[in-house]
């Protein structure tokens, strides 16, 4: 089993998740939902890049400009 660290912040009517490792994300009208997303692009991320034999290219975490986006709202 893999464990990966994410985080999910709300965003108006929803929220968004985000998987560090992989820059994988997925949306949901609630952190459940959003999580469950996550989860699910997550898995047919790994699925995809398995089948095509792409071992070694599966981790790339996000960028940190596109973390500090995530984490932070500009007013």
């Amino acid at each position: 089993m893999r464990y990966f660290t994410c985080f999910v912040k709300k965003e108006g009517n929803q929220y968004a998740s985000l998987c560090l490792e992989l820059d994988v994300a997925a949306c949901g009208r609630t952190k459940k939902q959003a999580l469950e997303g996550l989860k699910n692009a997550i898995e047919a991320y790994l699925d995809y890049m398995i089948s095509e034999g792409r071992n070694d290219e599966i981790y790339r975490p996000v960028p940190m400009s596109d973390l500090k986006s995530f984490l932070c709202e500009y007013q």
